[in-house]
């Protein structure tokens, strides 16, 4: 009598850590250097390995981008989000490119209080912003 196992779908990160599949990536350094990762097993060690180097760079500008929001006119809150009367202005990934728009209700992680923010912070912070979005 033959058994045959049967395939072990991953559906999770628990999934993922149960079987013997074995991750590789790009993790941030507590310095913000991003160095090679390559692990026999995932655990929950390894939650901070990124796929590839432009996403562990697009995390680490996130990172840069959260310090620099109190300065252009602070984030927008969760009240704000909520509203859609209050006009926001935004960055956003169109194809390759950079554009600007003017929404009120989707959420976008680069968006300002005014247009004169969102235009000062790209003006200031074009790699950063690039870099967040993964364009090249």
């Amino acid at each position: 009598c033959i058994k045959f196992k049967k395939k072990q779908e991953i559906k999770t990160w628990e999934d993922l850590c149960k079987s013997e599949k074995k991750i590789a990536g790009y993790y941030l350094s507590n310095h913000s250097n991003i160095y090679i990762a390559d692990y026999s097993k995932a655990s929950d060690w390894h939650r901070g390995v990124f796929l590839t180097e432009k996403q562990a760079k697009s995390a680490r500008a996130a990172a840069v981008i959260s310090q620099l929001m109190p300065f252009y006119g602070g984030a927008i809150t969760d009240e704000e989000w909520g509203d859609a009367n209050v006009n926001k202005f935004v960055i956003v990934r169109n194809e390759n490119k950079v554009q600007f728009f003017e929404r009120s209700s989707w959420f976008y992680a680069l968006a300002f209080h005014t247009k004169e923010q969102r235009d000062d912070f790209y003006n200031h912070n074009e790699k950063l912003v690039k870099e967040y979005l993964m364009i090249d």
